[in-house]
């Protein structure tokens, strides 16, 4: 990945958060649920004012190239003005990292996503990577490791449900692949998986999810974000 393309999906990232931002109440969550049933069942426990918050803080963050305590600092102040309890700040914070790493990791999937498409005619494929395939780390999911080094092509449906982050905490992400890269490293376009669906619980309602997503997380949060509404000519940057 070279420079200028590192920069394009930071650009990208940030456009998509804006985007976000500027919906209105429930527009996401509608979107999502269109493509993921399970995603209605998955509450996070924010009013919606909280949630947009939180997503602003989320983009300043990645404006700004912000550390993660400036995006607790931010969260603990939308827990206190919409009646939250941060007392608990073990919990807090816990909860702030997998809204902040959640929250950044779709942005930089969805700006990818972006870049994807419009470089697919020389770059087909996608690679699905894995952070750590041979289980060293402590919580690594053996299903996700077992998707690495899978490839396919970019409209395979396999990515409808399974383009990362397809789960809470989820470090996987895609690399596109061009015919070239294809030949030269001796790699083979994979079979598309067959997508075996189980039943899950998500707050005691019974959901259907695909084996290996987290409920809520099936669906490609770059083709969502292709849906979004473009931001108005000269929208300023986030306060």
């Amino acid at each position: 990945m070279t420079k200028d393309s590192l920069g394009l999906g930071f650009a990208a990232a940030i456009d998509f958060l804006r985007q976000r931002v500027a919906l209105e109440d429930g527009e996401w969550e509608a979107l999502v649920a269109e493509v993921d049933a399970a995603a209605r069942e998955r509450a996070d426990g924010m009013v919606a004012a909280m949630h947009r918050d939180v997503l602003r803080a989320a983009l300043r963050a990645v404006e700004r190239g912000s550390a993660f305590e400036t995006f607790l600092d931010d969260f603990e102040a939308a827990l206190a003005r919409w009646g939250g309890d941060a007392s608990d700040k073990p919990a807090t914070r816990h909860r702030a990292d997998l809204a902040f790493r959640l929250l950044t990791a779709q942005a930089y999937a969805a700006g990818a996503w972006r870049g994807y498409q419009k470089g697919k005619a020389d770059f087909p494929y996608l690679r699905y990577v894995h952070v750590d395939p041979e289980l060293e780390m402590r919580d690594s999911r053996p299903e996700h490791a077992a998707w690495h080094d899978l490839i396919l092509p970019l409209d395979d449906p396999f990515w409808r449900t399974h383009y990362p982050p397809n789960g809470w905490n989820c470090r996987c992400y895609t690399t596109q692949v061009s015919q070239f890269t294809l030949e030269r490293r001796g790699w083979k376009v994979s079979p598309s998986p067959q997508i075996k669906q189980v039943l899950r619980f998500v707050r005691g309602q019974p959901v259907m999810t695909p084996e290996g997503i987290d409920p809520g997380f099936a669906y490609n949060v770059g083709e969502v974000g292709l849906r979004l509404p473009p931001l108005p000519e000269g929208a300023p940057a986030t306060d």
